[in-house]
């Protein structure tokens, strides 16, 4: 995708497309691929990963 096909996809989507993973440890920037629920992983690896850890918390 070239410099300004870029700009236009994300000034058409209304809202923030990218974000910044909220899996402690990552940190890496995404793009938002357009899903109903806002994206907050940057991959669905991380995603996982924090809800086993989530689930683990709760056996203890």
């Amino acid at each position: 995708m070239g410099k300004a096909t870029t700009s236009v996809w994300l000034s058409e989507r209304g809202y923030c497309a990218w974000g910044r993973c909220a899996a402690p440890g990552c940190g890496r920037d995404f793009i938002d691929t357009g899903r109903r629920t806002p994206q907050r992983y940057c991959s669905t690896r991380c995603g996982t990963r924090v809800r086993v850890a989530a689930h683990r918390d709760r056996g203890r």
